[in-house]
């Protein structure tokens, strides 16, 4: 299980990752993806890429047998392009975003008993607000998962 989860975005060729570890989101994806499959709006775990998990451990892999030498991809500023990773709809989360915000402002659901709701909604909260700018523009993102 990845240790950490961060907003990326992508408008055009601009990419962006946030810094910001969103680690409730994270904790308690399961009960988001329940909540979400009972709004009728995709699961936020569709939006988490993978990728650069994949990537270290394909790494791993090969390292055993050889050092490996990469660069950096200009625009991404990882070992990964742009063209490698995942790309979801910024309207598309938007809309399991805002349905899941509605949802937790109302009240605590039993299925997030023992959460730390406030700080839960304010990482939803991020994500919303970075998003609503892309979606008029058909930008796009995804939540990388990775280890530290």
């Amino acid at each position: 299980m990845p240790n950490r989860l961060q907003l990326t975005t992508l408008q055009g060729r601009q990419f962006e990752q946030a810094q910001q570890n969103l680690c409730q989101i994270l904790e308690h994806l399961p009960a988001l993806d329940e909540l979400c499959r009972s709004l009728g709006v995709s699961r936020i775990s569709e939006f988490v890429d993978i990728s650069l998990l994949e990537l270290d451990e394909a790494t791993t892999l090969l390292s055993r047998d050889t050092p490996a030498e990469t660069e950096a991809d200009p625009e991404t500023g990882m070992l990964l392009a742009i063209e490698d990773l995942a790309w979801h709809s910024a309207a598309l989360g938007l809309a399991s975003l805002e349905a899941t915000v509605q949802y937790l402002e109302q009240g605590v659901s039993p299925v997030f008993e023992g959460a730390d709701v406030p700080t839960l909604l304010a990482e939803l909260r991020v994500c919303q607000r970075r998003l609503l700018p892309l979606e008029a523009q058909g930008g796009q993102f995804h939540l990388a998962a990775r280890n530290s």
